[in-house]
């Protein structure tokens, strides 16, 4: 009988003594390998985004306050008005009422002292309409113009008006602006233009661009002796600011 050493602790013993056979002692089997199943990963699902659902705003509906009933006020009883009379033009008389009557030479008595020189007490003798034509065309006029007929006025111009018989005009002005009480000295300044002049009846009329922005004044003419003066005729919407109707507008001479 051969014996055969078993493997484990405590067993060379039992082997020496027989009690182990080779049939007891029986080597373990080995345990099959457990082959790991590799899990695939699910995906992770997303949750899906839900907008939340917008409320509804509420729509209040005001109840309009019921308007108060007008009343209509009753018309009350009218006299028939009277039949107005048709406007008319103011002669040149009516036009100058205000300024004081006066008469010839400028000698009457308004109700200040001397009536204001007008057409209507004008110096010297009135020129009618032939006789500008030949006095005046080719000649030239050297007149004082401006606020002629207030005293003491600190703006004065010297007016030229060279008359050229076709019916254009040369014109040369000078400001001349006195000394005043906020100004310690005198100055003048010039300039010059063109223009032309025509004859309205028995009146001259004159436009330059350098006269009164322009505008187009006429004026009625006397004479008395070398002396030359112009009156404003009747004002329109085409003269220029400083028209006054009847007025004096310069004096001078025709050379």
């Amino acid at each position: 009988m051969k014996y055969q050493r078993a493997a484990g602790a405590g067993h060379d013993k039992l082997a020496a003594e027989g009690v182990i056979t080779a049939e007891l002692v029986k080597a373990p089997k080995p345990k099959p390998v457990e082959k790991k199943v590799e899990e695939k990963l699910k995906p992770v699902e997303k949750p899906k985004f839900e907008p939340a659902p917008n409320p509804k705003a509420e729509i209040k509906v005001r109840k309009q306050k019921p308007k108060p009933v007008e009343t209509k006020p009753e018309p009350a009883e009218t006299q028939p008005s009277e039949p107005t009379q048709p406007t008319r033009e103011l002669t040149l008389e009516e036009e100058l009422a205000g300024v004081g009557k006066g008469v010839a030479g400028g000698k009457g008595q308004g109700d200040g002292g001397n009536a204001i020189e007008t057409i209507l007490n004008h110096k010297g003798t009135l020129m009618l309409g032939g006789e500008m034509s030949s006095r005046l065309s080719g000649k030239t006029f050297h007149l004082e113009m401006g606020r002629v007929d207030v005293q003491g006025g600190n703006r004065l111009i010297n007016t030229e008006i060279e008359l050229h018989p076709d019916g254009t005009s040369t014109v040369t002005l000078t400001h001349y602006f006195f000394q005043t009480y906020h100004e310690l000295y005198s100055s003048t300044r010039s300039e010059s233009g063109t223009g032309h002049w025509w004859i309205e009846g028995n009146r001259w009329c004159h436009q330059s661009p350098i006269i009164n922005y322009n505008t187009k004044d006429c004026y009625d003419l006397t004479t008395a002796g070398a002396e030359v003066r112009l009156y404003y005729a009747p004002c329109n919407q085409e003269s220029s600011a400083l028209c006054k109707t009847g007025r004096l507008a310069g004096t001078g001479e025709v050379k």
